[in-house]
């Protein structure tokens, strides 16, 4: 049984804007827009004509019609939940007697299709109003061939549209909406994330585009027809948006088209992967090794216990060197404890790294700001030995209260 419910995600037609027939257009029109771009990189990563296609979450089918009618000889699906789009799917899915592609009405985080099946898998800003987009990528594996690719194209509502002269209020509008979508379960900044989400999914040859487009390039109504202000009002009614900001918006978003030259821009961010096979049961990723670490080189307060002042530091001291140089990645660099680590060039990262280490293996604190810029291997070794031999003692095995305060075993 199909739930047309947005219980899952961010996205369903009659709450996202307060027209449906205007919402529809828009959806068109921004497909229109980035179409040309969107397609000569679906061509590169490597869509060609005669595969079995799919776009999980295609709306009305604007997409996957285009698609259809450039690759004639391909076999296509439409994926969509929301029944008032799927009705809009089975209208678009013929042209001229012609049959574009098939419709299956499904949730993408079960799709009900067959394993091992399409070529080519497309999700187009879908994937941000999820609540698990894990889930859905998971899924959209399982029906991909081996060797077989997806295409996820996202937007990061921090990086959307620019204007010059801009307009101060678009960032009000899109932190707004930032705030919305989160709340409905969706994730307006989830671009950033894909690489990693494909990647723990078992994709390999990840790689990341952004497709940009301008008004210089594509005219002003194109990017009109694609921005309409149903969305805004929307987020007024719900109260994530102020009235008078939407109305400044739009009074300064006129002002900045009477510009001679203005300039409108906005991109998308796509992420692709392939489906490899010999992964599947790789569960080991390099990113979950901690290479800088190695339990069997771990040095902490225990280890210095019974030492000498003198042997303390230097076990300390060799221990900061070989961090050091596992940080660095350089394990033959010459250094010693007199070593300014300013002067061997260590970054912000690896200070912060050995800051990190130094407070969660002796549990001191190192300013990263030092380390970049004054500290020697010797001085952050006096600081944890100063700490150290200045910490109270914890150590109460061999405590034995006098006969005065002796107690009976019950009593208080």
């Amino acid at each position: 049984m199909i739930k047309n419910s947005n219980k899952d995600g961010s996205y369903l037609i009659d709450s996202f804007s307060e027209n449906k027939d205007s919402e529809v257009n828009r959806l068109k029109y921004q497909v229109d827009l980035f179409y040309q771009r969107e397609f000569a990189l679906y061509k590169k990563i490597g869509l060609k004509d005669g595969m079995k296609i799919i776009e999980c979450g295609s709306g009305p089918g604007f997409l996957i019609g285009n698609i259809a009618k450039d690759l004639p000889q391909c076999n296509a699906t439409a994926l969509e939940i929301d029944t008032f789009l799927v009705e809009q799917l089975k209208k678009n899915s013929n042209t001229n007697g012609k049959k574009l592609f098939e419709v299956k009405q499904a949730s993408i985080y079960d799709t009900e299709l067959p394993e091992n099946y399409f070529d080519f898998a497309l999700a187009r800003l879908v994937i941000e109003h999820l609540n698990d987009p894990a889930r859905a990528i998971s899924e959209v594996r399982r029906i991909l061939k081996p060797e077989g690719k997806l295409v996820i194209i996202s937007n990061d509502f921090a990086y959307h549209l620019l204007t010059d002269p801009p307009i101060p209020e678009l960032d009000e509008m899109y932190n707004a909406y930032i705030k919305s979508r989160f709340s409905e379960g969706g994730n307006p900044l989830v671009a950033r994330q894909l690489p990693v989400l494909m990647r723990k999914e078992k994709f390999d040859d990840i790689s990341m585009d952004v497709i940009c487009v301008h008004n210089e390039l594509e005219g002003d109504k194109s990017f009109l027809k694609a921005e309409n202000v149903n969305i805004s009002k929307s987020l007024v009614k719900g109260g994530f948006l102020k009235k008078e900001t939407l109305e400044s918006l739009i009074e300064n978003w006129y002002k900045m088209l009477q510009q001679p030259d203005h300039v409108i821009f906005r991109q998308l961010f796509a992420v692709s992967g392939v489906k490899d096979a010999n992964m599947e049961n790789n569960n080991d990723s390099i990113n979950e090794i901690d290479l800088c670490r190695p339990e069997n080189q771990s040095l902490n307060i225990d280890d210095l216990t019974g030492l000498t002042s003198a042997d303390q530091g230097n076990r300390i001291g060799s221990y900061i060197i070989d961090r050091v140089k596992k940080i660095m990645e350089q394990p033959q660099m010459d250094i010693n404890t007199d070593t300014k680590l300013n002067d061997i060039d260590i970054d912000s990262i690896a200070a912060a790294e050995l800051s990190s280490i130094v407070k969660s293996d002796f549990n001191t604190n190192i300013g990263i700001s030092d380390i970049l810029q004054r500290y020697s291997i010797r001085e952050i070794t006096d600081q944890i030995l100063n700490n150290l031999n200045s910490a109270p003692l914890n150590n109460t095995e061999d405590f034995e209260p006098d006969a005065e305060n002796r107690w009976l075993e019950g009593q208080l």
